[in-house]
Formats: C-alpha cells, structure tokens, sequence
C-alpha cells in the first residue's frame, strides 16, 4: 500500500502562511525572566470592562451550562442599536479576527487580486493568502490618507475583488476623513470591488468618521468593529460587523457554530450600554497619549500625533526597533515592536499603548535611560 504524504494535500494558501507575531505578554521570548511587566505593546483599555460588565458576568456565570445561541441575537440587537442599523445588519463573531478570515473565506478565490493599504493590521494579508490571493501593498507616504492616495487607488482596483483599509489605523493611529472613505467607497462600488472597513479602534478616537450607517447605502462596505480595544474585553474575543443584510446574512450561515461563549454575550450586551464608562476611558487615555508624545518628543523620539490610544514612534538615529524592545523589556516595560509592519521593515518604529500615568512615567523614564546608556 502506497504511503500517503498528509502535507500533499494541504492546500498551498496555507502552507504559504507564516506565523506572526502581535503585542502582548504571551509573544515574549521565555528566556527574558521578568518577574513584573508593564504592558504598552497591547492597545487596548487598560483599566479594564465596566463594573456594570463584572457584574453582568458574575451574575450570568450560570449560562456556562448550556448552549450559547448560535445567532447572538441579543448582542447583534445591542449593537445595532449601538449603531444605528436594522440587527439584520449585523454579524457577531469571535473578536474581529474571525470575521476577517470569514469575509475572506467567503469572498475570495484562489488568484483573486486584494488591496491592502499599508502599513496596517497583518492579518488581512493573512486571511487573503490563505484562500491564494494575489495581495497587493499600497503604502502610504507620510502615514496619511489624503486625495492623492485615493486617485492612486482608482487605478489600482480595476480588476480586484477585494479592498482592506484600517480607519483609524493601526499601526499609526490616524483617522481618514469621512468623505474620502466616501469616495473610496462608491469609487470600488463602480469597479465591482469590496472593502473592508476596519473600525476596531473607533471608540478611541474623538473624531466622528464611521461609514458603519451607511451600509445599506453601499452593498460593498464591511465594516468591522470591536468589543476588543476600548471596552477591554480581550480576554473574551468579541466582535462584530456591520454590512447589508443580504451579505450578513450569508455570512452568518457560513461562520463557525457558536464562536460567540455565553458569557462573551452577556458582557457584550451590558458594554454597549454603558457607553459613558467608554468615553470616561477614551477621555483620559487621550490625556495621557499626548502627555507621553510630548515627553518623548523631548528626550528625542519622533513620536506621530494619533487620534487614537497608542502612538507610533520613530526612533533615534542609531536606535533599532527590536533592541529598543528588548532593552526596555529589561526594565519591566514591554513595546511594540514595529518591524514586522508591512512599510515598517527598516527597523526605526516602535508601537506603545497609553496606560496611566504612574506607568507612562516608569515608560518615559525607561526610554530615556536607553539613550543615555
């Protein structure tokens, strides 16, 4: 009997994919013993759910013993009535990661060409070569999405299937105008072109420039949100995505059977109602962005001005991302670091999140320790 190679029939999308790494404590190399960590590589909330959440968990704890519902149904409601759009509209999935790779599951064939403007969040090219996509970069000078890099995209989508963009972006903490998301938008809807809109870090920002109430008005938009970043609830992966209720239907029957816990849609629902608690956060992470960008500025980093929690620094002449990492992971303080951004590879961008002030001090202090060594 012939012996049978399990690798051969593997499709080649996957076997083309490479493992990535993200911020977060569980990345740290093993050999560094820290015995206490500061964590600013991570972009997320860092004072945590609401208490209206805990408490909503604690006394939901008996909902482990069943069956969560398939649909989420009453998250799907909390967030649409979050949004602004009929639940119908909605798609709640195991954080926004999984409804990336389930709108690219769905959506691409192999040879199918997909934009991704870059430098952003690596796994949309992930999820397209899995299913072997053809990816093109579409990087952007200056780190800003202005007019000039919307005329450069209409000649590019021609003949694509698919279209990532990240507002406001990760790595960089930028917003892009509404009406340039706009206009994009209705540019790929006459080219017969998806786009995947990610608004994951929306809450951070103060500026108002989400296309999430127009998705009926464009059968092309996906847009993605998340219960991840500012309402902290990493740790139990909840997201959604908000589209026309023909496509969020189809993409609700081909998604894996009950992504959503019961007890990630007990905190879901009871987050989305407690939107003040999101803006208290927002409000005092925004303080604490711009204190760490002027202190860094000071001492010497290029730090860019972000719309968002976190802050994308340039380092000093000399200064290399991943030795910066590692020379402040032995202070206690772990960073982001940058090079394996798509655009970021030559090694001069670290990411961190603001935290609070005690912790931002022992950051500033550390990094200013690193340039006097």
């Amino acid at each position: 009997m012939a012996s049978l190679d399990g690798l051969a029939n593997i499709k080649p999308g996957i076997l083309a994919m490479k493992s990535i790494v993200h911020g977060g404590k569980h990345y740290i190399d093993q050999s560094f013993s820290i015995p206490t960590l500061i964590d600013f590589s991570t972009s997320v909330n860092p004072f945590g759910p609401s208490p209206r959440v805990k408490e909503a968990i604690i006394k939901g704890i008996d909902a482990i013993a069943e069956y969560p519902d398939n649909s989420a149904r009453r998250l799907r409601m909390a967030a649409a009535e979050y949004i602004g759009v009929d639940d119908g509209c909605i798609v709640a999935g195991n954080g926004s990661s999984e409804l990336i790779y389930l709108i690219a599951d769905a959506l691409i064939d192999e040879g199918d060409r997909v934009l991704i403007v870059e430098p952003t969040f690596s796994e949309y090219e992930r999820a397209s070569l899995k299913n072997s996509a053809v990816v093109e970069h579409m990087m952007l000078n200056g780190f800003t999405f202005k007019d000039e890099h919307l005329n450069m995209l209409d000649g590019y989508m021609h003949g694509a299937k698919l279209l990532f963009i990240c507002n406001p972006n990760n790595p960089t903490g930028l917003t892009v105008e509404r009406r340039l998301l706009l206009r994009l938008v209705e540019e790929a809807y006459n080219e017969g072109v998806m786009v995947v809109l990610d608004e994951c870090f929306m809450e951070f920002s103060s500026i108002d420039c989400s296309l999430a109430r127009y998705v009926e008005e464009f059968n092309n938009l996906i847009v993605l949100r998340s219960l991840t970043k500012a309402f902290g609830l990493a740790g139990l992966r909840i997201g959604y995505c908000v589209t026309n209720s023909r496509l969020a239907g189809i993409l609700a029957d081909a998604k894996v059977p009950w992504s959503i816990n019961a007890l990630a849609e007990v905190a879901g629902v009871e987050a989305l109602k407690d939107i003040e608690y999101v803006e208290m956060c927002r409000a005092l992470l925004a303080r604490e962005r711009d204190y760490i960008h002027d202190r860094v500025e000071s001492i010497g980093y290029s730090p860019l001005r972000s719309d968002v929690n976190f802050l994308l620094i340039k380092t000093p002449e000399g200064i290399n991302s991943t030795a910066l990492r590692d020379m402040l992971l032995l202070k206690g303080i772990i960073v982001r670091d940058c090079s394996n951004f798509f655009g970021l590879d030559d090694g001069r961008y670290i990411r961190v999140a603001s935290r609070l002030r005690d912790d931002n001090e022992l950051l500033i202090d550390a990094m200013e320790a690193v340039l006097k060594r």
